[in-house]
């Protein structure tokens, strides 16, 4: 590895990482308790992150830097601490809905890979007289990231929420938000969208609210992180990112997430999340 430059900024530093990482090149943060953070890369793409880190400079708030590291799972906080996500992999398999959702959208994700055409004329909300279509778009991705990315919350947040609520709970929840959803981007955009996001967004919206209605929990949601959230879905509506996002599935699941997280009450016997 090649030393690429001293940073002051610890925060900074991780930032641009993530986002090198995000592109592909193979670029790392060793920090300091007092001193600069010191960027390392490959030799093989030295020059590719030169130029990346001087547009980094010239607009180092420009959204596309915390998007990365968002989409990596690492969101980085003005102390220059990434915010990980400990996903409790022991508990998964006494989470049934959890679980079954994980599968279904791995197996879809398969189904893709071998007939992508006809994995999606089979699943897209086409033919809006089966019923079933207003819940499966939820199961479609369309890259490793964004089926990665849903994914990882999926097990973060479903989990939580099915070891407090229950099997059922979630299940009914999962159902109802992707459908209000997938409706939201049917009705508004059409047809050609897909990803479970939609429910993604509601959890956050309902782990959030829930917590500050009945703070004896643990939080999952910050504050920061629902600020960005919120942030990341106007910066949608306003096209200004480098992705196509199905933003009113995104707005229907936030919205339904938090009436619910108005609507139900935790269980008196309820553990921890």
């Amino acid at each position: 590895m090649r030393k690429l430059a001293e940073v002051n900024n610890s925060a900074a530093a991780l930032l641009f990482a993530d986002y090198c990482q995000s592109q592909g090149l193979q670029v790392s943060v060793e920090l300091a308790t007092n001193g600069p953070a010191i960027l390392y890369c490959d030799e093989r793409c030295y020059q590719q992150a030169t130029a990346l880190l001087t547009e980094f400079i010239e607009q180092p708030q420009h959204p596309r830097y915390q998007a990365a590291a968002w989409q990596r799972s690492k969101p980085v906080t003005d102390s220059g601490q990434q915010s990980t996500v400990t996903i409790p992999w022991a508990k998964i398999g006494n989470c049934p809905v959890t679980s079954l959702v994980l599968l279904l959208c791995l197996l879809v994700y398969g189904w893709q890979q071998v007939d992508f055409q006809s994995a999606v004329t089979g699943l897209q909300l086409t033919e809006p007289h089966q019923l079933w279509r207003w819940f499966t778009p939820a199961l479609l991705h369309f890259s490793v990231t964004h089926l990665v990315f849903n994914l990882l919350w999926w097990l973060l947040l479903g989990a939580a929420v099915e070891r407090r609520f229950g099997s059922i709970s979630l299940l009914n929840f999962t159902v109802l938000t992707a459908v209000l959803s997938n409706a939201a981007q049917y009705f508004m955009v059409g047809t050609n969208f897909g990803g479970l996001s939609g429910v993604v967004y509601a959890l956050f919206g309902f782990c959030w609210l829930n917590h500050k209605r009945y703070p004896e929990s643990r939080p999952l949601i910050s504050d920061p992180l629902a600020m960005f959230m919120l942030v990341w879905l106007i910066l949608g509506f306003a096209d200004v990112l480098w992705v196509s996002m199905a933003n009113w599935a995104h707005l229907a699941g936030l919205l339904a997430g938090l009436m619910m997280a108005l609507l139900i009450k935790p269980p008196r016997n309820a553990s921890s999340h």
